[in-house]
């Protein structure tokens, strides 16, 4: 439990304080037939939204809560005025799923169907399936870390009756988080990857300074994603490496950006990678996959993969010297974003 390295500060937020505004507390020992202040809290996530309004904080008290159920943000704030639910200030709340069953593809922690919510300073781990599963749109998912989930560890995808609706899961923010340790162990490692916005997604979906390793697939799969995706000033390391278990069918890449599509909103996009970085991956560092358009690399950084770009260049392009284990103890910037990598 907890990270092993470069962690991003606990969580909480500066700009929204406890007293102000609606709020709602969830604790581990609350419980959901409880009002929900700060004295008397619930216990879910779940009670939190069927409560929630726009402009709504809940607050994630300390501890770890030892979840089975999925927990669904299914209400929606508005332009402006988001729900949140944030990290009580100086805490890192765990939320353990150690006891769904593994492999399971309901079995998720966080599944945000809803539209502009906004988490933050929250850890989620061993889920059966995502860590968190973002259909929505318009949320933002910051500075959480996500790790030992037996998919991968955020994923942005559409359900299939709706592929084509691009107000489903687009303009989502995923900042200052990493994702690393998941393991499909049922399916051989072929799907667990640090994050994902693949198969069927919307448009306008960011990925800024996040750190992906150690995960049993790849570190982003962007696998027949028809719409752009951007990733900027992010790392992806010893993927394909699993610390513990095997994953025969993983592939190992670090920014794999497309696939051949296979069904309705599926297709190719140029996706845009700006000042990102990838090192000591099992096989590529950048791949296009059979993407049918060529994804846009600007200044990337590489070292000791596979095969540094695989059916891709990048324009500069330069080495470094720092090795995945070293990456792990590198700590973030005050502010949660990533420093310059040596």
């Amino acid at each position: 439990m907890g990270q092993t390295g470069g962690a991003t500060g606990a969580g909480g937020s500066v700009g929204v304080t406890p007293g102000s505004g609606v709020e709602f507390f969830v604790a581990p020992t609350g419980s959901d037939s409880n009002p929900g202040t700060m004295a008397l809290p619930f216990r879910t996530l779940t009670q939190g939204n069927a409560v929630a309004q726009p402009g709504t904080t809940i607050w994630m008290m300390a501890g770890t809560f030892q979840y089975t159920a999925t927990m669904g943000l299914t209400r929606s704030g508005v332009d402006g005025t988001p729900i949140r639910v944030w990290a009580f200030p100086g805490t890192r709340p765990v939320l353990d799923y150690s006891g769904q069953t593994k492999g399971l593809s309901t079995a998720r922690g966080i599944e945000i169907s809803g539209s502009y919510w906004h988490l933050k300073g929250l850890e989620v781990e061993n889920a059966g399936d995502n860590g968190i599963a973002i259909t929505g749109s318009h949320n933002i998912v910051e500075d959480v870390i996500l790790h030992g989930n037996s998919d991968t560890g955020l994923q942005i995808t559409v359900p299939a009756a709706q592929a084509t609706n691009d107000a489903l899961g687009a303009y989502n923010l995923i900042l200052n988080c990493d994702s690393y340790e998941n393991l499909d162990q049922p399916t051989g490692g072929e799907n667990a990857d640090g994050f994902a916005a693949k198969l069927r997604i919307g448009p306008g979906n960011v990925f800024r300074g996040c750190r992906s390793w150690n995960n049993a697939d790849d570190g982003w799969d962007l696998f027949a994603a028809d719409d752009v995706v951007v990733i900027d000033n992010c790392w992806a390391f010893l993927n394909g490496k699993p610390v513990a278990g095997s994953n025969p069918a993983g592939d190992g890449n670090g920014f794999k950006l497309g696939g051949a599509p296979a069904g309705p909103g599926e297709g190719g996009a140029v996706h845009q990678v700006t000042h990102s970085t990838s090192f000591d991956n099992k096989a590529c560092g950048f791949v296009r996959n059979n993407n049918p358009q060529v994804p846009s690399l600007t200044d990337c950084k590489v070292s000791a993969n596979g095969t540094d770009y695989c059916q891709l260049s990048c324009s500069p392009s330069a080495r470094i010297n720092t090795t995945g284990a070293q990456a792990k103890l590198i700590a973030r910037n005050p502010d949660g974003s990533l420093p310059a990598i040596p």
